[in-house]
């Protein structure tokens, strides 16, 4: 097989060499440290945040609510929801719960990023929810607030700090010329449920966007936890911050074959996409392009696999609430029926490639496609996948919430 060649295909496989394309791409010795959790009985208790962005103060806080409203069915529904700067849109993020509720759709579990301690515990308290929260804005880096709320019971909740040393840290606010974002730790937010008498572990993630080799550590890192509970039914959810569709750089087929099927290369993303700047993300492809990352996600999911291969239905609500697939939309971009680069064409780019991002308009006024799916879930072999959603139907935050049903497969004894 010809140099290049072999190099793309080691580059589409989990293992097999510690340097590629003269990168170190063997994971980091860095080890995530848990947090201190506090443990409620119902909500009136709890300490209230005081931090300049009511993050809380570094604990994990447990809240068992007394009256949980009875979950679904036997199908486990997840959702995952960056609500955007603690629910910068408030009226918007209320009215979108409250649809969720009266129509029935309301998840049993829920992953929040970027929430407030009052944010989350509202929307616990009043829609029947366990809850496990962790932020910190009082002492320290900041850890932006994550929440799970939960109508299955909630056995245990920790949150897992990424390891972030301070000579790294530096070292990645000297690369990126300003501090941003990286004067913030991230972690995983764990919970171990009980799913109908069986266990299930969730891993609520939030990672850093702006420096590659930080997102790459914190994906091992993430692998860490997941491989030291192995054998529990598992979910890594939330905003990982990288492109999860674009896992390779090249495709072996020729670039006709590939027109409009699912954008999965780099390659893929920069022909269709471009430089597109979204109102979250960066320019163009993104942090995906370095290869440690693809790597570190090659290696996430040799213990979680992503159901958009996996699940029976993919589809996309629209924002007249009507359900759109992917191939549909492919098929009609295929076919020519909306004109190329209109607002028709672009919303079809979003559907085709379940993009999570919303962006802001161009120059012209126009909101470009912006080609990225930020927000997902990785899932053990046990929780099989039938549904996997992406909801256009809300303007609550720049991200789009995702939902995932699952069937729990348990070995009987």
């Amino acid at each position: 097989m010809p140099g290049q060649a072999l190099s793309r295909l080691l580059d589409r496989l989990p293992f097999g060499r510690s340097v590629i394309d003269g990168v170190p791409a063997a994971p980091p010795q860095h080890v995530p440290h848990p947090e201190p959790t506090l443990v409620f009985q119902g909500f009136e208790s709890l300490p209230e945040a005081t931090g300049p962005r009511r993050l809380g103060t570094g604990d994990t806080l447990l809240v068992h609510h007394p009256r949980p409203r009875p979950t679904r069915d036997h199908v486990l529904r997840v959702m995952t929801f960056n609500i955007l700067l603690g629910g910068e849109r408030r009226e918007q993020l209320e009215q979108y719960f409250a649809h969720l509720e009266e129509t029935g759709r309301m998840p049993d579990v829920i992953a929040l990023q970027e929430a407030s301690q009052p944010t989350a515990l509202e929307l616990a308290r009043d829609y029947g929810f366990h809850l496990a929260y962790q932020g910190r804005d009082t002492v320290g880096p900041v850890i932006n607030g994550k929440a799970t709320l939960s109508r299955h019971p909630i056995l245990e909740a920790t949150h897992f700090t990424y390891a972030f040393p301070d000579e790294a840290r530096a070292a990645a606010i000297s690369r990126q010329g300003y501090v941003g974002e990286l004067d913030e730790d991230r972690g995983a937010l764990f919970t171990l449920l009980d799913v109908g008498g069986h266990t299930v572990a969730l891993y609520n993630v939030h990672h850093t966007l702006g420096d590659s080799g930080i997102n790459a550590g914190q994906l091992w890192q993430l692998q860490a936890l997941v491989h030291a509970r192995d054998g529990v039914p598992s979910i890594a959810l939330g905003d990982f911050n990288a492109n999860i569709n674009v896992k390779h750089h090249y495709s072996l087929l020729p670039n006709p074959i590939r027109k409009h099927e699912p954008t999965e290369t780099v390659k893929d993303y920069e022909s269709r996409y471009g430089d597109v700047h979204p109102s979250v993300g960066d320019w163009g492809v993104g942090n995906i392009g370095d290869v440690r990352v693809r790597r570190a996600l090659h290696a996430l999911e040799h213990e979680l696999h992503d159901p958009l291969r996996r699940a029976r239905e993919l589809r996309v609500r629209m924002p007249d609430g009507s359900p759109l697939k992917p191939d549909e939309a492919r098929e009609l971009l295929v076919a020519g029926k909306a004109t190329k680069h209109s607002e028709q064409w672009l919303r079809l780019q979003d559907v085709a490639d379940m993009s999570t991002l919303n962006s802001l308009p161009d120059g012209t006024g126009v909101v470009p496609a912006t080609g990225k799916r930020f927000d997902t879930f990785f899932a053990s072999r046990q929780l099989e996948p039938l549904l996997l959603e992406v909801d256009h139907s809300t303007d609550a935050s720049d991200h789009l919430p995702s939902f995932a049903d699952f069937q729990l497969h348990v070995p009987k004894h």
